[in-house]
């Protein structure tokens, strides 16, 4: 690995994200899928070391070779072949640009692509506007993004590319306009996704990896996608492993490109009745940052939560937020105690009471709403009857119950439309099955609001929902209740009453 550090118009003085890697099983699997170059124009916009270039020396006609480092370049050059072209400038400014006189200089419609582009690359804020402002449609702040749609602009209809880039495309919100832009302009034909140990040494901040091939095309997607997965598989991968592996309809890649795409094996947990995605059901909503959690935060300095933030206070100190007056539930309390429950992040069981506080003093609300650093977002939602899932986990999802409390930013506030259903989301959002089903939208542990509101919810009777407030009830009165038995009661109940195919 070797990281680059330059300070130039738009980027910030940080390392480029350049990795590089001798893995070999990665490289050649990247050339098999690019398929025969013989007498074709290959483009390479960050070359690097040439470690895809060697293998098509005096195969393709023309190697355009592109970095933003010259002792990359220089390196590059030095193979002293005559097909190879090779040019020091940087790739993304050449679209952004408005500079008459580049430093690359590029034909476009060439017949192959192959690229391993930085990751992470950190532009400055007037950068990215000025992005934005050439390309409304792009996400500005992911550099291998940026590398996806230039590169494969700059190739011919029909022509072929192969990427090694990050897997958080397909699932993450942020890269919509990128799934977009691949469904409706290119044929995608290969991917396989994998663990970014494969490259050895190297560590990058992105727990997996795919490499992703198919074709430039502008009537977007017409066939099936050949998708391996090996995130948690040893297995060498191969081009013949692709012949034995599930295919994503093209249907289900246009269609899916707004909201994210699974792996087929990600998608079996389907209930056989009647869903409702849970945004249709309920409001999904992140809650407050104080903008300063030392001075605002307290805790119950007998019973202290079991991560402290915040100061220690006596409980006396605390109102149920269900006692306060409309004006005092929006504007904060003038006088006396002033402290309100407050729901933080981590799991909890269903019914557990919690440790924090919240000073809602007048004076200090009016802090939330004025200063630059605090957040007081979705207001409207303090205080109500809702379910808490914390947004950072280990990666499984819990709920807990609350009411006459504010939540806060690490929190998703859940808020059903109709009220009756708040004790069967809470049985369900604890289940196994709520949990496999968010993974399937997005495998990390994040929980935000967007995805939490994708997760397809079985839609309940009297019966069912009855039986789910009897778990709830048994949950209430056992004093012995853990974490784990909460969730073997819940997983349970769905199995039972929700069969899956």
């Amino acid at each position: 690995m070797r990281n680059i550090s330059l300070s130039t118009t738009q980027t910030t003085t940080v390392a480029l994200q350049a990795y590089y890697t001798d893995a070999e099983e990665l490289n050649d699997l990247m050339i098999s899928l690019l398929g025969d170059v013989s007498n074709k124009s290959v483009l390479e916009p960050c070359v690097g070391k040439g470690a895809f270039v060697r293998p098509l020396l005096n195969r393709a006609s023309l190697i355009e070779a592109i970095d933003i480092d010259p002792d990359h370049t220089e390196e590059v050059q030095a193979f002293g072949s005559a097909n190879v072209h090779v040019q020091t400038g940087d790739f993304i400014d050449y679209f952004v640009s408005d500079d008459l006189f580049q430093s690359i200089e590029l034909t476009g419609e060439y017949d192959a692509l192959i690229c391993n582009p930085p990751y992470g690359l950190k532009f400055s804020i007037d950068y990215r506007k000025k992005i934005k402002r050439k390309f409304p449609e792009v996400y500005a702040r992911e550099s291998y993004g940026l590398f996806m749609t230039f590169g494969i602009s700059m190739l011919r209809q029909g022509g072929r590319f192969v990427f090694i880039v990050p897997d958080t495309f397909l699932t993450s919100r942020n890269h919509a306009p990128l799934r977009r832009f691949l469904a409706k302009e290119t044929n995608l034909s290969h991917m396989v996704q994998f663990d970014s140990s494969r490259f050895e040494t190297v560590n990058f901040g992105y727990g997996s990896m795919c490499i992703l091939a198919g074709n430039r095309q502008s009537e977007g997607q017409s066939g099936n996608l050949s998708w391996l997965d090996l995130r948690n598989k040893s297995e060498s991968i191969s081009l013949e492993a692709f012949d034995l592996v599930g295919k994503l309809s093209s249907s289900t890649l246009r269609g899916a490109a707004e909201t994210g795409w699974t792996h087929a094996s990600e998608e079996g947990l389907t209930f056989q009745c009647e869903t409702i995605v849970l945004g249709d059901l309920a409001e999904c909503r992140t809650g407050i940052y104080t903008g300063d959690n030392t001075r605002f935060c307290g805790f119950d300095e007998v019973k202290p939560p079991r991560r402290v933030n915040g100061h220690p206070i006596s409980w006396d100190c605390v109102l149920d937020g269900c006692g306060l007056s409309p004006s005092q539930q929006k504007d904060g309390i003038d006088n006396g105690r002033h402290y309100v429950p407050f729901i933080r992040g981590g799991h909890r069981l269903p019914y557990e009471q919690t440790a924090s506080a919240l000073n809602w003093s007048r004076d200090a609300v009016d802090y939330y709403r004025a200063d630059k650093k605090a957040r007081l977002q979705n207001a409207a939602f303090y205080f109500r009857r809702g379910l808490a899932v914390p947004m950072v986990t280990s990666g499984r999802l819990s709920a807990s119950a609350f009411e006459g409390a504010v939540f806060d930013q690490g929190v998703v506030g859940v808020f059903p439309h109709d009220d009756s259903l708040v004790e069967f989301l809470l049985v369900f959002l604890n289940s196994d099955q709520a949990t496999a089903l968010k993974k399937a939208i997005n495998p990390t542990a994040n929980n935000s609001a967007n995805y939490i509101k994708r997760i397809q919810v079985p839609v309940p009777d009297e019966k069912q929902r009855a039986r789910a407030s009897e778990i709830c009830t048994m949950w209430k009165a056992d004093g012995e209740l853990t974490k784990d038995r909460c969730r073997e009661m819940a997983t349970s109940f769905v199995e039972k009453t929700f069969p899956t195919t």
